[in-house]
């Protein structure tokens, strides 16, 4: 009925379901972007004119998604500088996978932002 929780607990813990949620919300706005969205190099520029200018709120959908991207990265190292603060970190395979999303993270991000 009752659990144990750690004296030392804050806002600080809610990194982990800020990241979930802006997750979701990139999610769901690179899905609607995609369907306004032509990957040739003849039509990029078209199509992001299409977006900011034709379609309903897609001026606001792209700046969310963009916006989106940068908080979520900004919470990542938020989120790693509390492990490493609270020293959450003495699990070997909890780092190691934290270590391996980070990097996966960094290059999804890279990626996405190279996109032509």
């Amino acid at each position: 009925m009752f659990t144990l929780m750690p004296l030392n607990i804050n806002y600080s813990f809610n990194f982990g379901v800020l990241l979930l949620v802006i997750l979701i919300i990139q999610i769901l706005s690179g899905f609607f972007l995609v369907f306004f969205y032509q990957n040739s190099n003849d039509f990029v520029f078209f199509s992001m004119n299409y977006i900011y200018n034709e379609v309903f709120f897609g001026n606001l959908l792209r700046n969310i998604h963009c916006i989106g991207a940068n908080f979520f990265f900004l919470f990542v190292f938020l989120h790693i500088f509390k492990t490493y603060f609270y020293s959450n970190f003495k699990n070997l395979y909890i780092l190691i996978s934290g270590i391996l999303m980070f990097f996966l993270l960094c290059g999804i991000g890279f990626l996405g932002y190279v996109l032509p």
